[in-house]
């Protein structure tokens, strides 16, 4: 009796089920059925209100692994919440065509199979908007999304690694990419490769390991990549590899390292870097940032590249910052942590940067980093002062040495004269003789000696 009770309630049930179902005018799927029995699927409830089409799966914090279900049909919204663990399968969404956006929210171990995000591409005008938000993914796996998608979205997230393509082949365009307060580990090569995009926001996100060569890889950025309060380990050379930027924003990120030609990105308008701080920084960091060469022919004059109160720790003491020639550089404010020799002086102002921007660029002058001086007033007045007083010790003495031996020629000469004087005035006196003594000298002298002599 207890059997055939139970047997009924649950045979009530699901024609009250399928009775709403209908009522609410949406269509009825099997897995609608297969989550009341089946362990592990997410259970999914209709939102009849206040829009049609919407589906909440709530796991409701409870601490077992969550499935998925397959959707089809016409929903066009689904929201993924509160899961301690939630696994997608592959083409999990596939047979839907309406569907406008995908939220997942406060999962706390989400899990992807390659193909999770597949996507119809039948219905573009969709929109399609991905929101990851407040979730824990260890592995964003290659090939994960395709589709006519309009926005993806992370915010608040902790990511352990993008693997390869893991953001490609996504159709036409992008309007979207944005990362936000989010962690995330390692991003391998190749990872957001080939794909266009609209906009590419990066905001108060920390990348803890080096994003290596090639991660963003020949991607079409029509307008904005904006960096703004995020940290960064290092970026590798060619880290980000993008075209066809027309505004590119670096403002308020802090980086521990940043390699040569690390930023390859072609621009097409304006290039802002401001209020950074650069731990270590090659002096081609910047230099790979170039004109796109459809430029020129909109325009007649350089654009600008504003690079102004930046504050960087470490730089190689015999080069300075080297920027492409493309842009008009408008440099303002840098400050250098460390400081520099009168010998360094000499070897920086040779460069076109410091003869252009003498009195823009700060070095350190103590040891705690918080006293600086323009490049200029270093070389004019340290500089200058040193080379004062070494040229004052040299110039006294050589000047004494010049006077001790004008000094001693004047000696020399005067003491020549002298002796020359006193051999003019020196008169020979004869003997004193008497004159018979005399007429026999002078006899002698005239006939030989006299007889009386033999």
């Amino acid at each position: 009796m207890m059997k055939f009770k139970v047997v009924h309630v649950r045979f009530l049930l699901l024609r009250t089920i399928v009775a709403y179902l209908a009522l609410s005018g949406r269509n009825v799927a099997a897995e609608d059925f297969g989550n009341l029995d089946a362990h592990g699927a997410v259970d999914c409830v209709h939102d009849v209100a206040p829009r049609f089409g919407k589906r909440i799966c709530d796991c409701g914090y409870r601490n077992e692994d969550f499935i998925v279900p397959r959707f089809d049909g016409s929903t066009t919204e689904i929201e993924l919440v509160n899961c301690k663990s939630l696994l997608i399968k592959s083409d999990t969404f596939l047979g839907l065509f309406g569907l406008s956006r995908l939220s997942i929210i406060n999962v706390e171990n989400l899990i992807l199979e390659p193909g999770a995000l597949n996507f119809a591409r039948n219905d573009p005008a969709a929109r399609l908007k991905i929101s990851f938000i407040n979730n824990l993914i260890e592995e964003l796996p290659s090939n994960l999304i395709s589709g006519p998608i309009h926005e993806i979205a992370l915010v608040r997230c902790r990511i352990g690694v993008f693997r390869p393509f893991s953001v490609a082949n996504i159709g036409d365009r992008l309007e979207t990419l944005r990362m936000g307060e989010t962690f995330i580990n390692r991003i391998e090569r190749h990872a957001f490769k080939r794909f266009n995009v609209n906009n590419i926001l990066l905001e108060g996100s920390k990348f803890v390991a080096p994003i290596s060569s090639q991660s963003f890889y020949e991607v079409d950025v029509q307008e904005r990549f904006d960096i703004r309060n995020c940290s960064f380990y290092q970026l590798m050379p060619s880290a980000f590899t993008m075209k066809n930027v027309t505004h590119l924003q670096i403002q308020n990120s802090e980086f521990e390292k940043i390699d040569g030609e690390s930023l390859n990105l072609q621009i097409r308008k304006s290039v802002r870097i401001t209020g950074n701080y650069f731990n270590k920084i090659n002096d081609a960091a910047f230099i790979a940032i170039s004109l796109d060469s459809s430029y020129f022919s909109r325009n007649s004059q350089k654009p600008a590249l504003q690079f102004s109160n930046n504050r960087i720790g470490q730089l190689d003491q015999s080069n300075a910052l080297r920027f492409s020639d493309d842009f008009n550089l408008q440099l303002e404010g840098v400050h250098i942590a460390h400081g520099i020799s009168c010998n360094d002086v000499v070897s920086l102002e040779q460069s076109s940067l410091f003869k252009s921007h003498p009195n823009d660029i700060f070095f350190s002058t103590s040891g705690a980093g918080n006293e600086f001086k323009s490049f200029n007033d270093i070389r004019r007045v340290q500089c200058l002062e040193n080379n004062f007083w070494l040229y004052l010790i040299i110039g006294v003495t050589v000047g004494a040495i010049v006077l001790v031996l004008i000094c001693s020629i004047v000696s020399w000469y005067c003491l020549a004269q002298r002796r020359k004087k006193l051999r003019a005035l020196e008169v020979v006196m004869p003997e004193p003789r008497t004159y018979r003594e005399t007429q026999i000298v002078m006899q002698i002298e005239n006939h030989g000696l006299l007889k009386t002599d033999l």
